[in-house]
């Protein structure tokens, strides 16, 4: 040392011992202190210059910090003192796999087991060699020989068990000798593959009380039941495996998905920061992030996450689904936009390069024969495609449209079970992919296939990319906008949402029903409803049951307009979210920033369906957000006797609430301005005598009206089926 000066890792004369002064920077090096550990590793490779494990450890200090360059050289100096160190030959194998050609990974890694044929980390690693030099039967066996020397490492038994299938044949080698719980985790995982979710759910169930450190294994359980639609299983399976593995950034965001379809999304939003503070923290996590925080009403920092998520190199069309699925809920984001956006993302989808459906020739032009409809979603169920579509779908006549379901069932399901009657057939997909569904849905010779999902939710909207039917139709399920897939043929709609004029939005035709493009199916056994409040309270409540990503700032400036001019009002908000304080807490800010007294708002969280509707008792009148409006929850509104005041807007959602109060003869309560929307919210309130005569017969209204005559529907529907044929058929003879 110059000038008498002692290293930082020099702090006794102990430390000039080469073996001691290692020890130390190994020391060092496990506390995080690398830049002076390596320092010292340097040093004790000049004291002895022969000697291979300060060379070894430092190499494995660098790769650690992803110095990967510098670690090949510091294991290639180690190699030159001993060729014959396994350690180093390995490390240098793997490094080489990630940043050089396959062969010269072969070169260490065969050197290695050549020294130690019984390292079970070396066969593994020679066989990802293997593999990347596409010497696949090679491959296959050096993965089972791992598996043989190690038969109780999940990662060996899942590699030798995925190359036998890159064979023609089966491998000569006997299986290795599996412990019980490999067996069944091999046995889980293959059934979660072919979609058998009972089956793989037993099989992991049985394999985790045998091996409950191995984390792969309730990140499965979790992925089980977050396919069969239990979120409430699936969280505590993902917790026990981020329990495992905290630093495991896929588990965090499994974890992260399954709190937020337990709308636990404060929790989600929490995990997934923790994750992208990490340097190397995956697009997908931003891409995540981005709809949770929509979904708490942000729809500011969802943007800020997707060009975050751009920036990290995300995926363009992920992105870009993110980012469509977020603009209809912007007030800057007209319909044209809307539409440019969605077609640059339907140019994007994949795409065989024939279509996937019968040729021409095989399909029969009889433009009256029996068509088979095919519906593309995993939400047949108790969810607002149920409850708009299930009863159009029933009143269809059986032998004129034979239906077969693609998706998931869920027999537990009362809506579930009335879609399966009503089928001929269901198809689950869960387990194959886009182009594999599509083959599917032309093996079955759909005609017409109906997309009920979207970009939304599990949806599979880009199946149609494929062309899997000779005609196909958007309709429900997330139906915010156009589809901008050029395949989709038709946009199910009624000349109240999709007024003339409007085609420029649209990508598709237009398919306008004779009524309304829905027909709302009330719950058996509603509760009952009261007289408006206001005649007990002596005040005017407002209220909206709406999902809070729709309360746009532009909305709660319009309420705050509203409040001030009904002085003694009240303003009811209800949505599951508003089960966990931290989003009440940003509206409260959000609506103090728009003018508004968070004294006079009423926020009310998670409720039974039942419980749910009874709420409408206790408001007069609904105010619908915008420019996203209610769907669902507008039909739900009036059936329960209270008006629905709305803002008209360009886009399909923008004007879910038009179609609905048009269909039901409330044309009054429509309005295409925001003064326009506010001074008839007003009105209703300041003339309680109409409201109470409203309520008193509004269900016996919205029940005779064409939202909920079923054989009506049933009847339109099936025209529009066979006028979109009848023109595929003409267009097949030109």
């Amino acid at each position: 040392m110059h000038d008498g000066c002692v290293a930082p890792w020099q702090d006794n004369r102990a430390d000039t011992d080469p073996v001691a002064l290692l020890n130390k920077a190994i020391r060092l090096d496990g506390e995080g202190v690398h830049d002076i550990a390596q320092a010292a590793m340097r040093q004790v490779v000049t004291l002895i210059p022969g000697w291979d494990e300060p060379w070894l450890r430092l190499g494995q200090s660098l790769r650690a910090r992803n110095c990967h360059d510098a670690a090949m050289a510091a294991y290639d100096a180690a190699l030159e003192c001993n060729p014959r160190r396994v350690e180093a030959l390995l490390a240098r194998g793997v490094l080489a796999l990630q940043h050089e050609p396959p062969q010269t990974g072969l070169h260490f890694l065969t050197r290695a087991t050549d020294l130690a044929q019984d390292n079970h980390q070396a066969w593994h690693a020679l066989g990802h060699a293997y593999a990347a030099a596409k010497l696949d039967i090679r491959a296959a066996g050096a993965f089972r020989h791992a598996a043989t020397l190690a038969p109780d490492r999940l990662i060996y038994a899942f590699d030798a068990v995925d190359s036998e299938t890159w064979l023609d044949g089966p491998i000569s080698d006997p299986a290795p000798p599996w412990s019980d719980g490999i067996r069944l985790a091999l046995a889980g995982r293959s059934a979660l593959q072919r979609g058998a979710l009972d089956e793989a759910e037993a099989a992991l169930e049985a394999a985790y009380a045998l091996m409950p450190d191995e984390p792969w294994i309730p990140t499965a359980l979790g992925s089980v039941h977050m396919m069969a639609m239990r979120p409430y299983r699936a969280e505590p399976a993902l917790r026990a495996a981020h329990r495992l593995a905290p630093n495991d950034p896929v588990i965090a965001h499994d974890l992260a998905v399954a709190l937020a379809r337990l709308y636990r999304y404060a929790e989600a939003e929490t995990i997934l920061g923790m994750v992208a503070t990490q340097g190397s923290a995956h697009p997908r996590i931003f891409c995540t992030r981005a709809n949770q925080r929509a979904s708490m009403g942000d729809i500011q920092g969802a943007m800020d996450d997707l060009a975050t998520a751009r920036m990290n190199g995300a995926d363009e069309i992920e992105a870009l689904r993110a980012e469509c699925s977020l603009m209809p809920y912007r007030r800057d984001a007209s319909a044209i936009m809307v539409r440019h956006a969605m077609e640059t993302l339907g140019a994007m989808l994949p795409r065989a390069g024939t279509p996937m459906m019968r040729p021409r020739s095989a399909i029969s032009d009889d433009p009256e024969r029996p068509l088979r409809i095919g519906l593309l979603s995993n939400t047949l169920r108790t969810h607002p495609v149920g409850w708009l579509t299930l009863a159009g779908f029933e009143a269809l006549d059986r032998d004129s449209f034979p239906i077969h379901c693609f998706g998931r069932f869920a027999p537990e399901d009362r809506l579930a079970r009335r879609f399966a009657a009503r089928a001929d057939a269901w198809h689950a997909i869960d387990a194959l992919d886009d182009y594999a569904v599509a083959a599917l849905i032309a093996e079955q010779n759909i005609d017409i296939l109906i997309d009920l999902g979207g970009y939304g939710d599990a949806g599979r909207m880009s199946v149609t990319a494929y062309r899997a039917a000779p005609v196909q139709i958007k309709w429900v399920g997330m139906q915010c906008t156009t589809s901008g897939i050029r395949e989709i043929d038709w946009f199910l709609t009624d000349r109240w949402e999709t007024p003339d004029g409007f085609e420029r939005f649209y990508t598709e035709r237009l398919l306008r029903l004779t009524d309304g493009y829905v027909c709302y199916l009330p719950p058996d056994n509603p509760p009952g409803f009261t007289p408006p409040p206001a005649l007990a309270r002596s005040h005017v409540t407002f209220g909206c049951f709406n999902n809070v990503t729709k309360i746009t700032d532009e909305t709660l400036t319009a309420w705050a307009d509203l409040l001030f001019h009904v002085p003694d009002a009240r303003l009811a908000l209800r949505c599951p979210q508003f089960s966990e304080s931290v989003t009440v807490m940003r509206l409260q800010e959000r609506a103090r920033n728009a003018g508004i007294n968070v004294a006079r708002l009423d926020f009310l969280g998670r409720a039974s369906h039942r419980e749910f509707l009874a709420g409408y008792n206790k408001i007069d009148i609904a105010l619908d957000p915008f420019p996203y409006s209610g769907g669902l929850t507008t039909c739900e509104s009036l059936f329960m006797g209270v008006p629905v005041v709305t803002l008209a807007g360009e886009h399909f959602a923008a004007r879910h609430s038009v179609s609905h109060l048009s269909n039901v003869g409330l044309l009054d309560c429509v309005t295409t301005s925001t003064d326009a929307y506010i001074d008839r919210a007003m009105e209703l309130a300041k003339d309680l005598h109409t409201l109470t005569e409203l309520r008193a017969g509004l269900r016996r209204q919205v029940v005779a009206s064409p939202l909920c005559d079923t054989a009506r529907f049933g009847k339109s529907l099936g025209a529009g089926l066979r006028h979109a044929w009848h023109d595929y058929c003409a267009a097949a003879r030109a």
